[in-house]
């Protein structure tokens, strides 16, 4: 009886310390909307950080043509089955350095560039993670703003191929299918006449607006196949307009 009593007592333990998964996770699927001011993992917080230090110097870069800038920004599409975007965030001195987001899983990556034309770049990747790393082995051509090559597990035989196309990132109000929403407030007796599902979709919307990486695979997939957006960020409530809070709390009493 006392070793069932400390097996269940270790066991309650250890699930004490799992850490918790995000708000946005746990709330992201078809009965709920996403809320901008979730909660995040202490993992993903950390990854936001490193997240939003990238998009500071991949600004500053393009602000002040730094290195080679034609190459900075998303270049999304897919690597085996899964969504990928990767963003390069600095060319300075031949290397580049970025982060990818492989459906919501972030890592880093640094490399190096070169190019004979400046037209068409070989471009050498290795991400920075110390499990399961791997090699990207690509071609870029400024022609047709594509990325493509291989992309190999260090140690590991097995290569995949990959291809991407240039995405670029700009917030723009009059996106969407219901671009309203960014760009006035909306009155109680608007909302009245509109469905769940369609306020659900509105918030989300307006959240990928901003670069959300959203968790619920329909969502992601429906967003990943509009030419407009990029998922680049794990929280983006310090990105909304005052407009977009207010319809968003608004939205929100509704559930």
């Amino acid at each position: 009886m006392q070793k069932y009593l400390v097996v269940i007592l270790v066991l309650f333990f250890i699930q004490c310390k799992e850490e918790p998964l995000d708000h946005n996770q746990l709330i992201d699927n078809n009965l709920n909307p996403v809320y901008y001011n979730h909660d995040l993992s202490q993992h993903n917080a950390s990854n936001q950080l490193e997240i939003t230090k990238h998009l500071e110097v991949l600004n500053h870069e393009k602000k002040n043509e730094i290195g080679k800038f034609e190459l900075l920004g998303s270049w999304f599409g897919n690597l085996n089955e899964n969504w990928i975007s990767l963003n390069i965030t600095s060319t300075s001195n031949q290397m580049v350095a970025g982060y990818i987001i492989l459906d919501t899983t972030f890592k880093l990556f640094q490399g190096w560039y070169a190019t004979a034309d400046e037209i068409h770049f070989k471009i050498g990747l290795t991400e920075n993670n110390n499990l399961n790393k791997h090699f990207y082995d690509l071609s870029l051509s400024l022609e047709n703003m594509t990325l493509n090559g291989i992309v190999q597990l260090i140690d590991v035989e097995q290569v995949d191929s990959i291809f991407l196309e240039k995405r670029n990132y700009e917030y723009d109000v009059t996106l969407g299918t219901y671009p309203e929403f960014s760009q006035r407030e909306i009155s109680t007796s608007e909302l009245d006449e509109l469905s769940t599902n369609e306020l659900i979709y509105i918030t989300e919307e307006i959240l990928a607006k901003h670069g959300l990486i959203f968790f619920n695979n329909e969502t992601r997939d429906m967003f990943n196949h509009k030419k407009w957006y990029i998922p680049l960020n794990y929280r983006v409530n310090d990105l909304l307009t005052k407009i977009e809070r207010n319809n968003l709390d608004k939205i929100y009493k509704y559930f």
